[in-house]
This record gives structure tokens, C-alpha cells and sequence, in this order.
């Protein structure tokens, strides 16, 4: 089962948010309490 592309709080950081491109993590992080845009960074 792999992971649906979308942002989700980073493993690395919890206080962020990444988008998961179905690969791998994609842009900069952004607060995990902001709004994340509807796609990819």
C-alpha cells in the first residue's frame, strides 16, 4: 500500500506540514496549523 500525494505533518519536524508526492516529500515545510494550499508546492 503506498501513500495518496498530499500534505501531510512531516516525520522529521511534527510543527510542519510536507507534501508527499506519492514518492517522496516535495517544497519547503509550511506551520502545521496553516491551511495548505489544494496541490503540490
Amino acid at each position: 500500500m503506498s501513500v495518496q500525494p498530499g500534505w501531510y505533518v512531516d516525520p522529521a519536524d511534527p510543527e510542519t506540514r510536507r507534501y508527499w508526492d506519492g514518492e517522496g516529500w516535495l517544497g519547503a515545510p509550511i506551520p502545521v496549523d496553516a491551511t495548505p494550499p489544494d496541490g503540490p508546492p
